[in-house]
């Protein structure tokens, strides 16, 4: 495949573990670039993208997500928090920011990095929630909602995936 998009998206995977190397500045510009250049309903650009680099934070948030998260947030160099404004696009927040979301993990990819998606999102916008919790501890505005967090570094290793045969997923022609 000599496609880089496609390479990109063939071989990004969630990365468990982390080096301590830092991320150079110019790759999480241009992971946020990526971010920036997703694809939203109306171009409406509902997102915020929060940078996360102190260790203090990234311990608080690692204490809120699920604990097989715990480690990647707080071993990661920096961590990505993406939040979308519901008032500019009521709609289609949620997939617009998770496209972005998308976007900025195959950046990463790209850039000889690694991700992992950790999805924070509630349904029903719960005051006890994981999103709850996150907006707190940065603040987020409460008619915000938070998708995602992106915990982003050189992987120390990377997992292999298999995936379903083409004709699993696809009915070519389809009528019902």
């Amino acid at each position: 495949m000599d496609e880089p998009v496609l390479e990109a998206i063939k071989n990004r995977r969630t990365v468990p573990k982390f080096k301590e190397s830092p991320v150079e500045e110019e790759k999480v510009n241009k992971i946020l670039e990526a971010g920036r250049w997703a694809p939203s309903w109306h171009n409406r650009q509902p997102w915020k993208f929060l940078v996360i680099e102190d260790e203090e934070i990234k311990e608080q948030i690692s204490e809120v997500v699920p604990n097989v998260f715990k480690s990647e947030i707080v071993d990661a160099p920096l961590a990505i928090v993406v939040c979308v404004d519901p008032e500019l696009e009521p709609y289609h927040y949620l997939e617009d920011g998770a496209v972005a979301t998308q976007n900025m993990a195959l950046a990463a990819q790209s850039l000889g990095l690694g991700s992992i998606w950790i999805g924070v999102f509630n349904l029903e916008g719960e005051k006890e929630s994981r999103e709850a919790m996150i907006k707190d501890i940065l603040d987020v505005p409460s008619s915000w909602r938070v998708i995602s967090v992106l915990p982003i570094g050189v992987p120390e290793s990377v997992p292999t995936s298999e995936r379903k045969e083409i004709s699993e997923v696809v009915s070519m022609d389809y009528t019902p």
